[in-house]
């Protein structure tokens, strides 16, 4: 994933060609941009923010300082879309630079100096062969300016053109060994190293062994495509600014926001009601991020099914985004909420069901790394353990309907009875009282207000984002491959197609294999991957008024549902007909005397934080308004379908629904 930061000389594309650039930041506080006639635009960097964020800003590439010069219409690639062999060398490279930036030294790109540290985590990684001094250099040069995961992947997937690797793995040598010393050596000192161990190697070899001597212009090429002010360094014998060394699981010492994020799990001491019905639904589910350094909460999601990778991603998702919009929602919290940017290190649980290769994928893409801390020791989270309590005692123990934290607490307090608070209320106290109240009150950990910790350590942070904020929701889906037909392709029989998928069918003929991306929260929706243009393209289902609001438990449900009552063979109509009486069942549920079964229905219906955010706010009632649908039996939602699903990987009905 490509990274950027607010600095000067960044550019954005308005449109299709107006152009955009940082030139400074003004004494008032705000972000001066120039456009390419050199008409001034004065902007606050929420609304910097917020622009990007809609999409009518993007970040020009060529401005981070990346020699390819490419405009996203898409969302750009990710690693999963490179072949295995890539995967693996990139992420093999990414752990030497992560190590690398952390290390004391810093990245000092002398021979002498660089050499042990390799050997010393090479050993920690058990690589048994440590790379060259100029081969690791080349790395740093790739990765540097974006931080993007990808560029660390063979040169030779991504381009037509084809090195002699010996040729190159020599030239590296030589790199190394006469021009990032004190000597200051020039280019044709390295042309005139490289031609001298080709000769050597090519003794004794046939004609057809030999290896070929590059040509000067060539190596000269090669030369300048180093980042000089690197080159500088080593060649000046300067050091970069010291880090403080940091092992995670040995020392908590943090020295920076955002270089270490906790996020941890707690059921809220709280009873949430259904808006429609007024019926309580039980305790929901709260998932929170907190920045260790500054302890600003960065992000949290609220949702009524048990913790998972999914609930870490979608709170994630929400730490790294600007809180802007979210405010926008909320007129009456009148203060600031500046906490936004890719962390470092997440530090989460260690359960089963929290570890997942979508996680993993998506810190791998960011460059950040991921702790799973040892079950049953808290202190590894102690900063978060502690903020559960703090919200727990100053705001959900104070509201109608709070179970507090144990039967002693609650006394006679009928919870239930007196519930009140729906979850869209619940998402707008939390969000007023960490945003008001908790941001703004002296922090005894830190001996001042969170929200003036943060902004202390704004400013001597480079805050990044990703560059395309839409490749976050792409990130969070889960990787499949189907074949594509000229009626698109079919996933959980569901079929989708779009001109723009089509294309792609029409440029490489027959039906190919396309890797794509489908989600938990929607099923309207996929992510269909063009390895031409090397970028996602959106794709809606076929069947737009079966598949829109749809979550994907409810849509397997439906399936099981309607297989079980008209067999295997079963037309659009009624799984049409299906989806229409389970929504009469949930709301039926909703009314259920048992409390278990009307929250099992809040899970079905999918209305958790994320799709409150998702909502415009004169839509959120129109949203929860009551199904009128045709009456038809009570029945209960599990049903025992678990023991007779479909097979969802080919299609089992007629019709044009997949």
């Amino acid at each position: 994933m490509i990274r950027f930061s607010s600095r000067k000389g960044i550019r954005f594309i308005e449109g299709t060609q107006r152009g955009w650039t940082i030139i400074r930041r003004l004494v008032t506080g705000k972000i001066q941009l120039e456009d390419d006639v050199g008409e001034l635009k004065n902007l606050e960097q929420s609304e910097l923010n917020k622009l990007w964020l809609d999409g009518h800003f993007v970040i020009d590439e060529n401005s981070l300082g990346v020699s390819k010069n490419v405009f996203y219409l898409a969302t750009p690639r990710d690693l999963k879309t490179f072949d295995e062999r890539n995967q693996k060398l990139a992420e093999y490279r990414q752990q030497y630079l992560m190590r690398l930036d952390k290390h004391p030294g810093g990245f000092v790109f002398t021979k002498v100096k660089l050499e042990p540290i390799l050997e010393e985590i090479a050993k920690e990684l058990g690589d048994e062969t440590t790379p060259k001094v100029g081969t690791v250099y080349s790395w740093w040069v790739k990765y540097r300016l974006t931080k993007c995961v990808t560029k660390l992947v063979d040169g030779r997937s991504r381009s037509g053109r084809k090195r002699h690797d010996i040729a190159y793995s020599l030239f590296e040598e030589s790199v190394s060994e006469v021009y990032l010393t004190m000597q200051k050596e020039q280019g044709k000192a390295v042309f005139e190293s490289i031609k001298t161990k080709i000769k050597r190697a090519n003794t004794g070899l046939s004609d057809e062994e030999k290896i070929k001597i590059p040509g000067q212009a060539t190596v000269y090429r090669w030369v300048k495509a180093l980042h000089q002010y690197l080159v500088s360094r080593a060649r000046l014998g300067s050091v970069a600014s010291e880090k403080e060394f940091r092992a995670a699981l040995k020392n908590l010492k943090v020295s920076r926001i955002l270089e270490r994020i906790e996020i941890d799990h707690t059921p809220l001491d709280i009873i949430v009601i259904d808006k429609k019905t007024m019926l309580p639904l039980g305790r929901p589910w709260l998932t929170l991020a907190i920045d260790r350094y500054s302890r600003m909460i960065v992000g949290f999601y609220i949702c009524f099914h048990a913790p998972s990778s999914f609930s870490v991603m979608q709170c994630l998702k929400r730490a790294i985004l600007p809180k802007d919009k979210w405010l926008e929602k909320y007129p009456d919290i009148k203060e600031i909420w500046p906490a936004h940017g890719i962390p470092e290190l997440v530090a989460t649980d260690n359960g089963m069901d929290l570890h997942s290769q979508a996680v993993e994928d998506i810190c791998l893409e960011m460059g950040i790394e991921i702790l799973y801390c040892p079950a049953g020791e808290p202190y590894y989270k102690g900063a978060i353990e502690r903020m559960f309590r703090t919200l727990n005692s100053g705001l959900i123990h104070s509201l109608p309907g709070t179970v507090f934290s144990n039967i002693n607490a609650r006394g006679d307090y009928p919870s239930e009875d007196v519930a009140a608070i729906d979850m869209e209320t619940l998402l707008h106290l939390i969000t007023k009282w960490v945003v008001e109240i908790y941001h703004r009150t002296v922090h005894k950990g830190i001996g001042m207000a969170p929200l003036t910790k943060w902004n202390e350590g704004a400013s001597q942070k480079i805050i990044e984002l990703p560059a395309y904020p839409q490749q976050l929701d792409v990130l969070v889906g889960i990787p499949a491959k189907r074949t594509l037909f000229h009626y698109g392709v079919e996933h959980d029989c569901l079929r989708y197609n779009s001109p723009e998928l089509q294309h792609i069918r029409n440029r490489v003929g027959g039906t190919p294999i396309v890797p794509l991306k489908f989600y938990e929260d929607a099923v309207d929706y996929i992510h269909v991957f063009d390895e031409s243009q090397k970028e996602y393209i959106k794709v809606p289902a076929v069947d737009n008024e079966y598949a829109t609001g749809l979550t994907r438990d409810m849509h397997i449900l439906i399936k099981a549902y309607t297989k079980k009552k008209y067999g295997s063979d079963y037309s659009d109509d009624q799984i049409l007909e299906s989806r229409n009486e389970l929504k009469v069942i949930i709301a039926k549920a909703e009314l259920n005397k048992k409390m278990g079964e009307r929250k099992k229905s809040a899970v079905l219906s999918g209305k958790d934080s994320e799709y409150l955010l998702s909502l415009d706010p004169l839509s959120i009632d129109t949203a929860q308004k009551a199904v009128t649908t045709k009456d038809t039996a009570s029945l209960p939602l599990d049903m025992d379908f678990d023991d007779d699903l479909p097979d969802f990987g080919t299609s089992q009905k007629t019709g044009t629904h997949g």
